[in-house]
């Protein structure tokens, strides 16, 4: 489960035309809540970037029932690739934002950035990119629509993300800041060296602890840090 970022507000399920009246979901289950909505007047509307993103956190930010943080812009490690929002709680997960103005071409690489890092992913995309999205993503994507009709703008839910069996440990570890990864290595009763660098203390905390901990130590080590919205400190090549 993507425990603590239900989905009441953000989306409609792929046969609803009417906000939905059923209990609020987890942003994992088969079928998605419906009744996110945007009244759209005056000029025709245009669901831009920007405003999917901010659609997205607001809404998965307001509903959560256990702390989660949406990060835009998050670096993937190990690759040229940021996903535009990154939703940090009891697991991670990634969303990819592809709008009327966007093409699909960067995707295939977009998606081998995101499968070495999140616990499970999504794909945000206009009506028209959704036949080819489907072709193109993996099978445990989940895919949502933006959809706008009778004068609203809303999220239809086209398939449901499942988890990511591929996350690579040698990516996520990257995620951690110097002191973060000293941190987790005295914890264990590792004490590293002052003049250590970065990389052996990642390969000194991959030794030491398995997946599962590792994604807790970096999860815990992301919301602990995202007061200072600083995210691009940890960037290197290696």
């Amino acid at each position: 489960m993507f425990e603590g970022v239900p989905t009441c507000g953000l989306l409609r399920s792929t046969s609803a035309r009417a906000p939905s009246t059923t209990p609020c979901t987890s942003i994992d289950s088969v079928e998605w809540s419906t009744s996110f909505s945007h009244s759209i007047t005056g000029n025709p509307f245009v669901a831009t970037e920007a405003i999917v993103r901010q659609w997205l956190r607001d809404d998965l930010l307001a509903s959560a029932s256990t702390p989660i943080e949406a990060v835009y812009e998050f670096w993937v490690p190990r690759s040229n690739e940021r996903a535009d929002v990154a939703v940090i709680g009891s697991q991670m997960m990634g969303f990819e934002i592809k709008t009327e103005r966007d093409t699909l071409k960067r995707l295939p690489r977009q998606i081998a950035a995101y499968d070495r890092l999140f616990d499970r992913c999504a794909v945000v995309l206009a009506e028209r990119h959704v036949t080819a999205a489907m072709s193109i993503v993996p099978e445990w994507w989940g895919v949502i629509a933006i959809v706008t009709e009778d004068g609203q703008s809303f999220l239809r839910s086209m398939k449901s993300a499942t988890p990511n069996n591929g996350v690579d440990p040698q990516t996520l570890v990257r995620l951690l800041w110097r002191e973060e990864v000293r941190v987790a290595l005295a914890a264990l009763g590792n004490e590293p060296d002052p003049r250590a660098s970065r990389l052996s203390m990642w390969n000194d905390l991959l030794d030491l602890i398995n997946l599962n901990q590792l994604k807790v130590t970096v999860r815990s080590a992301i919301l602990t840090r995202i007061p200072t919205r600083r995210f691009c400190a940890a960037e290197i090549s290696t």
